[in-house]
């Protein structure tokens, strides 16, 4: 009898798990479906033209594009073409008093005549060794007897025109620290002589 019992309680069981695993296996998996995502990528950038030309036809740098070769023109011997956007004037000294003497003459080419920013204009020297030089150049040239160094010498003749608002086409040495004692991280130009592309305005006005 109690063998008979323990039987029924065994099947009982084996049933009852049987049962549960067959609720286990047809037990349904709900899957959701994510929303399609849209990717946002920016737009692609436009790169602008560079503001001047590296070089211009005649293979002269403008000062932008002197600068953005620097690996290929400091020192080097080169040609740029710019207008004179700024020019030395030497302080004035009162008579029968003592002052420093005043840096050597020296202009600042730009690419655009109106240019006062320090960072887009190239300092131009060894063109004369004082304003005195100058000055007497000057009125040699008005009076129709310029000076012109002796060959033997190398010198070049001191520039007369060199006037604020002048479009020239300049040679020179491109280093960083030039023969007359000028120095820039930027690079400065020993003059080597120049060609007048377009005069100073009131250099045109008065020829007119």
């Amino acid at each position: 009898m109690k063998k008979a019992i323990w039987v029924v309680c065994a099947l009982s069981l084996l049933g009852a798990s049987s049962l549960g695993c067959e609720k286990t296996a047809t037990a349904k998996i709900t899957v959701e479906k994510l929303p399609a995502v849209t990717p946002s990528l920016p737009a692609v950038p436009t790169i602008p033209p560079p503001p001047f030309p590296l070089e211009y036809d005649d293979h002269s740098y403008s000062v932008f594009g002197l600068r953005r070769k620097l690996a290929h023109t400091i020192d080097q011997d080169v040609t740029v073409t710019g207008f004179i956007a700024k020019v030395f004037v030497p302080p004035v000294c009162e008579k029968d008093k003592k002052c420093p003497t005043p840096a050597a003459p020296h202009i600042w080419l730009a690419d655009t005549a109106s240019e006062q920013e320090a960072s887009k204009l190239l300092l131009i020297a060894g063109y004369a060794e004082n304003q005195g030089a100058i000055d007497e150049a000057v009125k040699a040239a008005e009076r129709g007897k310029p000076i012109v160094p002796p060959e033997e010498t190398g010198l070049l003749p001191v520039p007369t025109d060199f006037n604020m608002g002048a479009k020239i086409k300049v040679k020179g040495r491109f280093a960083y620290i030039s023969g007359s004692g000028f120095q820039s991280s930027q690079g400065v130009l020993e003059y080597r002589g120049h060609e007048t592309l377009q005069p100073a305005p009131e250099q045109s006005a008065s020829t007119k």
